[in-house]
C-alpha cells in the first residue's frame, strides 16, 4: 500500500513492518479446513481426556503426510474441544501443546477456544505460539454463522481485487446484519487503512478489541494507525498491550524503547 505523507514518526511504521513484530493484521494465508466433532471414539473420551498420547501420534502423522482433513477426522473422533483445551493449557509435553495448538484450529470454537488459544501465545515454545496464531484466525473467520462467514470470506475477494468501496459497503452491510462479529469490523479496518482513512480504521480495531481482547491483529493495526495519525503516546500504550499478550517477542520490546524514546523526546503535548 502506498501513502501521499508519512509522519516523523514514520521510521517505526516502517520498523514494524520491516522487523515483523509478530502482530498480522490480516490473515493471508488459507483458513484452516474445519468439521464437526465426530461420534467415533466417543466411549474412549474418558480415557483420552488427560492423555495425549494419541493426540501426540496424530500429529506426528500430520507432519509426515500434511493431510489435514484426516487429521481433523482422527483428533475429532478422539478427542473433545474441552480436552483439546485442557492439554494446550496444562500438558507438560511440548509436542502435546503443538498438537492441541494445531487441533483446535479445526475442532475449536470461537467462544471455549478463543480465550484458551490467546493465552497459548504466551507459552514457552515458539512452535505452540506460532500454531496458536495460525488457529486463533481460523476461529475467527468462522465466529459467525456460516451465511455471515461466506458474506465476509466474499466481501475480502472484492477487497483483493481492489475494489475497496464495495468491500466497504459489503462488510458494513455485514456489520449491521452481526454487530459481533469482531472480525468483519478487523477487515473493514484494513480497508479503511488502504483508503487512508487512519482514524476509522483506528475506531474499528478499537471495537474489534473491545470484542476480542486477544486479537493481535487488531492491536498490530490500531498502533500503525496511531503512529499515522501521529499519536506515538497512544501506541506506546498499544504497543504495550501487545507485548502482554505476546511476551515472548523480543521486536516488541526493541519497538518499546525506540518509542519510550521518541516520546520522551518529543515531550508532553
Amino acid at each position: 500500500m502506498t501513502h501521499s505523507t508519512v509522519p516523523s514518526t514514520g521510521r517505526l511504521i516502517g520498523l514494524w513492518l520491516v522487523i515483523g513484530l509478530g502482530i498480522a493484521w490480516g490473515f493471508a494465508g488459507a483458513v484452516v479446513a474445519r468439521g464437526g466433532l465426530g461420534r467415533a471414539g466417543m466411549a474412549d473420551r474418558a480415557h483420552m481426556i488427560d492423555n495425549g498420547d494419541l493426540l501426540d501420534e496424530y500429529f506426528r502423522r500430520l507432519l509426515d503426510d500434511r493431510d489435514l482433513d484426516a487429521f481433523r477426522d482422527r483428533v475429532a473422533a478422539r478427542y473433545s474441544e474441552e480436552s483439546l483445551g485442557r492439554l494446550l493449557a496444562g500438558s507438560r509435553s511440548v509436542n502435546t501443546r503443538r498438537a492441541a495448538a494445531a487441533a483446535l484450529g479445526s475442532v475449536g470454537g470461537y467462544r471455549r477456544s478463543n480465550p484458551i488459544l490467546g493465552r497459548a501465545l504466551g507459552d514457552e515454545d515458539p512452535v505452540v505460539r506460532r500454531l496458536a496464531e495460525s488457529s486463533l484466525w481460523s476461529i475467527w473467520f468462522h465466529a459467525g454463522s456460516a451465511e455471515n462467514n461466506q458474506a465476509l470470506q466474499r466481501a475480502m475477494q472484492v477487497a483483493e481485487r481492489g475494489d475497496l468501496r464495495h468491500a466497504e459497503e459489503m462488510v458494513s452491510r455485514l456489520i449491521s446484519t452481526a454487530p459481533d462479529f469482531a472480525e468483519a469490523y478487523n477487515q473493514r479496518a484494513i480497508i479503511y487503512f488502504q483508503q487512508g482513512r487512519f482514524a476509522a480504521s483506528a475506531h474499528d480495531c478499537q471495537r474489534v478489541i473491545s470484542l476480542n481482547p486477544y486479537h493481535f491483529g487488531a492491536l498490530g493495526g490500531l498502533f500503525q494507525c496511531q503512529m499515522y495519525l501521529h499519536q506515538p503516546g497512544e501506541a506506546l500504550e498499544t504497543l504495550r498491550r501487545a507485548s502482554r499478550l505476546q511476551p515472548h517477542n523480543i521486536a516488541f520490546r526493541d519497538a518499546i524503547r525506540a518509542l519510550e524514546a521518541q516520546v520522551a523526546l518529543d515531550g508532553p503535548k
